[in-house]
């Protein structure tokens, strides 16, 4: 019950200020992701604490505050499109700066790196894109975002409770079944339909729709893909930054799959 307990005061504090961040401006939506990229990476680097390779998690930290914020100012108007060019030499920076380490192992050091960037800075970057129209802020998409992910891992909690006796993807998460993802999708098929007709209907439902099914495949290969990274590392939990809930990455590993799958439709299709 204490475990509970305190598992449902955290989620309803995390999500409390997930959403008034969202809502307030477009400047404590930065503050808030920017600092969830930094304890993201933070998470991501400690899996490496006791392993042989030494990742250069300064520089990929620096380097994934710069990408947060070039998406950012870009998105509000502050800096011209072609902003977006001057990440390149920055993202070389992961390279040239091994040659100056000494440290064993330089090209697991600097794999490590990028995948840091790729898989948490990028996604957590593009969010950037899904907030700003025409430098305009707008955070309903994200909220949007939001609420089918959550919606989804709620449903599928249930359904997998109450139902699931095939395990979905058993080498990596043994507790993940069938049921509990079919069950998950239909909530989040529900949620979006919701959101499409009552608060956001300037977006068609068939592009609700759709956005809901890219969303829960992207999700679960999002989730897995976290799973993957703790057992072979042998962690239960990324961190205990959220009590009851494990860390950052354990609480955003969707959203990392999600925001780059979601945006792409968008930009293309709506």
């Amino acid at each position: 019950m204490k475990n509970l307990l305190v598992r449902t005061l955290t989620g309803i504090a995390f999500t409390g200020v997930v959403i008034g961040s969202l809502l307030l401006s477009e400047y404590t939506f930065g503050i808030l992701f920017l600092f969830i990229l930094v304890i993201g990476l933070k998470e991501f680097f400690n899996f490496f604490k006791n392993a042989k390779i030494s990742p250069n998690h300064l520089l990929a930290t620096a380097i994934g505050c710069i990408f947060f914020a070039t998406f950012f100012l870009v998105g509000a108007g502050v800096l011209p499109l072609n902003s977006y060019y001057g990440l390149i030499p920055i993202f070389l920076l992961v390279f040239i700066a091994e040659l100056y380490r000494k440290k064993p192992f330089p090209f697991e050091n600097m794999a490590a790196g990028v995948l840091g960037l790729i898989y948490i800075a990028l996604p957590l970057s593009m969010i950037s894109l899904l907030v700003f129209t025409n430098h305009t802020y707008n955070p309903a998409p994200l909220l949007a975002l939001f609420v089918i992910i959550w919606t989804y891992d709620s449903g599928a909690y249930l359904f997998g409770m109450s139902f699931g006796k095939h395990r979905l993807f058993e080498r990596i998460s043994p507790k993940k079944s069938w049921e509990g993802a079919i069950g998950g999708a239909f909530s989040a098929f529900g949620a979006a339909a919701v959101i499409g007709y009552y608060f956001i209907p300037e977006i068609a439902m068939h592009h609700w729709l759709i956005l809901a099914a890219i969303t829960v495949v992207s999700a679960t290969f999002g989730d897995l893909t976290e799973s993957l990274f703790k057992r072979q590392f042998n962690l239960k939990d990324s961190s205990n930054f959220l009590p009851g809930h494990g860390g950052i990455l354990d609480r955003f590993d969707s959203l990392f799959f999600a925001v780059p799958s979601v945006v792409l439709y968008i930009k293309l299709f709506i």
